[in-house]
């Protein structure tokens, strides 16, 4: 397949109700005849372009990842019906077999009303290809036929349904981040998608700490003694604060398929010439909770103790260990929790001294117990 120019772009659809269509072969040929047709009459193709469209809905976060996975995995099924001079130029629809897509295209279950049927338009048409990025949201509503076709194969509601393209929906996201006062996010999201080689250090107001390089995402986990340390005057609201920054910045930075590797910050702040990926490897978890040890105090109780807060919800775990020390747990994913428990039911079951007794108390009162 010998095309310069590809334009990346997608059926956006805004159902009633959460959809994710999924048509079958004949669906897909029927539907893809339709979207050829509305794309000509949008763009004003002329020849010497080729179109393969997707018979699948897919959620944005899974379209808009790193290297854009999907649309690589079209091109490739491009590459393999375009060979050879009599196969040039033509439509080529995708669809589902028995209810399962190809390899590469099969979308991740989602429950949104915003979703995309992703295609690509290959041209040696240079103008069109300018065009496309232009004009094609603005102009790109779907045919009255195309719509009705729509309504019918996936037996819903649609709100809206209009042509885009990638960096249409770039474009958007960064809007829809900014009107949640995430741009901070965003920029780190749209580096590692639109950059060639993506590298982009992030400091929030709340002390997080993010270094974007390629699809990797280096960010520091502090526990209660070292923020404290680190950020003088600091109160565990302070702390809480970064918690929960800290969890919702990894979740929007994971579903959009960057790679989340969290480390220990032993010491701080990182010096200029330290910042590098070896020193970050080093020090990296590799766990979805990490653990240190520090002097039990004695007021506190001889019990495993659930340091929890109202938003935050676990903040961190104390468990008795020998030497009156507690090894205290700070989970990192939700599965933290859970894996965090099974080590310590290890724990008690070795040990015929240790009190298996547990407890919850408030961070915010007892957060001195963890320095």
């Amino acid at each position: 397949m010998d095309y310069p120019y590809q334009c990346d772009g997608m059926l956006t659809l805004e159902c009633q109700t959460p959809n994710q269509p999924l048509l079958n072969k004949q669906d897909a040929n029927d539907l893809t005849a339709m979207v050829a047709k509305d794309l000509n009459a949008v763009l004003k193709i002329d020849g010497q372009t080729a179109l393969v469209f997707c018979g699948a809905a897919y959620a944005t976060e899974q379209l808009l990842q790193p290297k854009f996975p999907i649309q690589d995995s079209i091109t490739q099924y491009a590459s393999a019906a375009f060979q050879g001079e009599l196969n040039t130029d033509q439509v080529l629809s995708i669809g589902a077999d028995k209810g399962h897509m190809p390899v590469g295209l099969k979308p991740d279950p989602a429950q949104q009303n915003l979703v995309h049927l992703p295609f690509c338009l290959y041209t040696h048409d240079r103008e069109l290809a300018a065009r496309f990025e232009a004009t094609l949201m603005h102009k790109g509503m779907v045919s009255p036929p195309t719509y009705q076709k729509l309504s019918e194969l996936i037996n819903a509601t649609i709100n809206h349904a209009n042509y885009m393209s990638y960096l249409d929906l770039v474009a958007m996201m960064h809007n829809h981040f900014e009107q949640l006062g995430l741009s901070h996010l965003w920029q780190i999201i749209e580096a590692a998608l639109v950059n060639d080689t993506p590298k982009k250090a992030l400091v929030t107001d709340t002390h997080n700490h993010f270094y974007l390089v390629d699809h990797l995402l280096f960010t520091p986990y502090f526990s209660w003694a070292q923020f404290k340390q680190y950020f003088t005057a600091s109160t565990p609201q302070n702390y809480i604060n970064w918690l929960m920054a800290q969890r919702l910045s990894l979740s929007a930075f994971s579903v959009h398929g960057l790679e989340i590797k969290a480390f220990r910050a032993e010491s701080w702040p990182i010096q200029g010439d330290k910042v590098c990926l070896g020193s970050f490897e080093n020090q990296r978890i590799k766990q979805a909770y990490w653990m240190h040890t520090v002097k039990a105090p004695e007021s506190a109780p001889d019990k495993v103790i659930y340091y929890e807060d109202v938003q935050a919800g676990v903040v961190a775990v104390s468990v008795p260990v020998a030497d009156k020390h507690n090894a205290v747990y700070y989970p990192i994913t939700p599965q933290g929790i859970q894996l965090i428990q099974q080590e310590i039911k290890q724990i008690m079951n070795t040990g015929s001294n240790h009190n298996q007794e547990k407890t919850a108390l408030p961070f915010d009162k007892y957060s001195d117990w963890l320095l």
